[in-house]
């Protein structure tokens, strides 16, 4: 009935009053000539209703060192990302946030602004505007032919944590103390350095062997000209004040779920642990990292993402390259992925099985390629593996398993029903049978629901 009522209705539902519009916000300390390690500190507007999911970042970035190239996805120099109200923390974030943003892209949907979030590791042609690199160092955005001086050519417009899951999306400051996010840059390692080298190959019919002569790191980046906007609305009428008189009368605090993560980086011979205490375990977010000696002069391996037997190789970009190859890749072709953010496996016909308090995840050990499915349908609402993923590319460079232990899509309906570990701390392992593992770092992210309660008289607390 309600569904022929709306096929043959005439209506349309009115919100009066709505305005909106867009704001610059300048962080408080410096705003150029920013450095690794430094931490930018942005103000959000008080008392005001913000769009959360509308926060972005703007800036310039600049590297210098022997032919020192920025990492795929610019949100890689930020290794930490903080919410604060009145010096509180409501969200500590994550160490390695960089290293998260590309775990969950690599079997999720690519949340990185194609056009300026340099979605891709550049080689020898800035995809700004087709200008030369060569054996040189990535310059400021403003140097090449479009872009102006004092231009900020990149943006961070997608975040994980509190800006990116906490609901309702529009916050209403007014009912907290200044709200602050804090950016922790990160540090100089997530550059690549590489020397010249003859031309790469398209990774179409054959193996390509371009990564050769690799020199130790010396890259440095600055980033200049940094500021963030978010959308503020307004309301006309007194229905939304009212709205929330009613809520804090009746229950006394209003809830904003969000999502919070829990990293544990750690030599991985075959067995990994990691302890966390939640209302909610959510998922379970694992891979693993080589960290044995720099990989030189061997060939690449698989497609599309390279690698070699005994780990990543560093990739070779000072080359006249394929212009089809540039930037944004054709499916099938050469892509470079730095060596701190490739996703490995570590061995062949390897077994993995997660213990939660003695209770075995899933049933029995299954291998890496069995628990590719599994991971898929632990996947996020919303989110799917890209599909022009293969096996080979998954197993060589985007190796990420993903567990889930809330129910299914309960996200969409603000439904907290993972796994309650508060009143006994959650002591978890992540064990590989079937296989030897050496050289490898297993990273493990801890996906939760926490919870910003609000009180009257702007009193916060969070249930973790």
């Amino acid at each position: 009935m309600s569904m022929m009522q709306s096929a043959l209705s005439y209506y349309a539902n009115v919100l009066s009053g709505y305005s909106t519009n867009i704001f610059k916000l300048t962080p408080s300390g410096k705003t150029t000539d920013i450095r690794a390690g430094d931490i930018v500190t942005i103000n959000l507007p008080s008392a005001s209703i913000v769009d959360l999911r509308s926060f972005k970042t703007y800036f310039d970035v600049a590297t210098t060192g022997t032919v020192t190239r920025l990492p795929p996805k610019i949100d890689s120099l930020f290794a930490r990302v903080e919410v604060l109200a009145g010096g509180i923390q409501l969200a500590q974030g994550t160490n390695f946030y960089n290293v998260l943003r590309h775990v969950k892209d690599a079997l999720c949907e690519d949340k990185t602004n194609p056009v300026s979030g340099h979605p891709e590791l550049e080689r020898s042609i800035k995809s700004l505007d087709n200008i030369a690199l060569g054996n040189n160092p990535e310059p400021l955005a403003s140097s090449s032919t479009f872009i102006g001086t004092g231009e900020s050519a990149y943006c961070c417009d997608y975040w994980e944590g509190f800006l990116g899951t906490a609901e309702p999306r529009f916050l209403d400051l007014s009912l907290l103390p200044d709200v602050q996010i804090r950016l922790y840059m990160a540090e100089n390692s997530v550059l690549t350095n590489s020397t010249s080298a003859a031309a790469g190959e398209a990774l179409v019919a054959a193996e390509g062997s371009a990564f050769t002569d690799y020199v130790a790191p010396d890259g440095i980046y600055t980033v200049q000209n940094l500021f963030a906007t978010i959308e503020c609305i307004s309301l006309a009428d007194s229905s939304y004040d009212q709205m929330i008189s009613d809520l804090m009368s009746s229950q006394t605090f209003l809830e904003v779920p969000f999502k919070a993560y829990y990293a544990f980086q750690q030599s991985h011979t075959g067995t990994s642990r990691f302890q966390v205490s939640s209302q909610s375990i959510d998922r379970i977010w694992s891979t693993f990292r080589y960290n044995g000696a720099n990989v030189v002069g061997a060939d690449a391996g698989g497609r599309k993402y390279p690698y070699t037997a005994a780990g990543p190789p560093i990739p070779k970009m000072s080359y006249t390259p394929n212009p089809v190859c540039e930037s944004r890749i054709a499916t099938g072709l050469e892509k470079y992925v730095a060596p701190w953010c490739c996703f490995q496996s570590p061995a062949a016909d390897m077994d993995i099985q997660w213990q939660l308090n003695g209770a075995f995840l899933p049933q029995s050990p299954m291998s890496q390629t069995e628990l590719l499915p599994l991971s898929l349908s632990s996947l996020p609402p919303g989110d799917f593996c890209p599909d022009e993923l293969t096996m080979a590319q998954y197993l060589k460079s985007n190796f990420v398993t993903c567990v889930r232990l809330n129910m299914k899509d309960s996200e969409r309906s603000r439904i907290i029903s993972g796994l309650d570990t508060r009143s006994s701390n959650l002591t978890g392992l992540m064990n590989t049978s079937n296989a030897t593992v050496t050289s490898f770092d297993s990273l493990i992210f801890v996906e939760c629901t926490s919870v910003l309660r609000i009180e009257a008289g702007k009193a916060l607390s969070v249930v973790a």
